[in-house]
């Protein structure tokens, strides 16, 4: 007779578990022959499918451990995509720029690092010195229906100054698509357009000349200190830096006295665009022969906003590191290796330099 009882219960709750029926339709005294009978799991099994859905009432401390268990598994899922997304590399928006010939170049290089093609992608400009700088273009973006994995894509705009002193910053924008249809924006970083020398003309005049017109200007005053280069090295450098910077040198003269180098470098040039006057004067000084040097940089002006402008092109010009052959600037790699007692090949002219 027991047996029998054993049997129909099971075989009462497996019909009732086959129909979902709620609580209060199975006996009381099979509920309970059941619970002395079946094993615990078997009891797990059927309270959590049928009276817990019935009665809908949290069981203290329960409710709380599952919620926590899945805030625990949401951060946890978002830091593994998070993880798989670095790894799997970004989007990047880079730019630079330069002044060629009578025009500003700005250049945004958008480089896909990740493992999918992105689409619709717009590159657009939000912020330039309008007051100095114009645009020689209509359209203020550019467009490219996709990159793919590992590619990249380089517009550029160009301006045209309408100052002969520019200064201010451009700031551009990237937005695109990604693989899962998501837009996304990118911000570059600000490039700094602090620019006088690129836009001035030589202006010919002789010593005397020069030293009444200075007496009519403005002026400002900067020292540079440097240790890599000897007194004769800065000399040399400079008069390169003052050709190059579109002054026309007017006079220099050098000599030593004591032991010390002295040397005195002045130029002359104007605006394109007002045909204001600027003047500049390298005084370089320093030990014969022993590295080390004191560089003074006086600028005059016509146009006091031109000042400043040219004082600071000048002296990252001075204190930058250039090829001695062709005088262009060497990359941050060249000059760590120069410092190391290393031969390098300049990235513009293929020679090598050695120190």
């Amino acid at each position: 007779m027991l047996v029998f009882t054993c049997f129909s219960l099971n075989e009462v709750f497996k019909k009732s578990r086959g129909k979902q029926k709620e609580d209060h339709e199975i006996p009381a005294y099979v509920r309970k022959e059941y619970g002395r009978t079946a094993s615990m799991k078997q009891q797990r099994k059927f309270y959590t499918s049928e009276e817990m859905r019935v009665q809908k009432k949290p069981i203290s401390g329960v409710s709380r451990a599952i919620s926590e268990a899945d805030e625990y598994l949401i951060r946890s899922s978002k830091s593994h995509s998070t993880s798989q997304s670095r790894t799997s590399g970004s989007v990047q928006a880079r730019r630079g720029g330069e002044f060629i010939g009578n025009r500003m170049r700005f250049k945004v290089k958008v480089l896909n690092e990740t493992q999918f093609t992105i689409t619709d992608v717009k590159v657009f400009l939000i912020s330039f010195p309008s007051e100095a700088l114009h645009l020689d273009s209509d359209d203020e973006d550019e467009f490219f229906p996709k990159i793919e994995p590992e590619g990249f894509r380089s517009p550029s705009f160009d301006f045209l100054p309408t100052q002969d002193c520019v200064k201010g910053e451009i700031i551009a924008g990237v937005s695109y698509i990604d693989e899962r249809g998501k837009a996304h924006t990118l911000t570059t970083k600000p490039f700094v357009i602090r620019s006088v020398c690129d836009l001035l003309i030589p202006d010919q005049i002789t010593p005397e000349e020069f030293a009444m017109k200075l007496k009519d200007h403005e002026c400002g005053e900067i020292v540079v200190k440097v240790q890599e280069w000897t007194a004769e090295e800065m000399f040399e450098k400079s008069l390169r830096i003052i050709e190059e910077a579109n002054f026309y040198e007017v006079e220099s003269t050098s000599d030593e006295q004591d032991g010390v180098f002295h040397a005195s470098i002045s130029g002359l040039a104007k605006g394109k665009y007002t045909g204001k006057s600027i003047g500049v004067k390298i005084l370089v000084s320093g030990p014969v022969n022993q590295q080390g040097a004191s560089c003074t940089i006086q600028v005059t002006g016509e146009d006091q906003a031109m000042i400043l402008p040219a004082i600071d092109d000048l002296r990252e010009r001075l204190s930058a590191w250039l090829c001695p052959l062709c005088g262009s600037p060497l990359t941050l790699a060249n000059v760590e290796d120069l410092k190391d007692g290393k031969a390098v090949v300049c990235p513009f002219c293929n020679v090598s330099i050695g120190r």
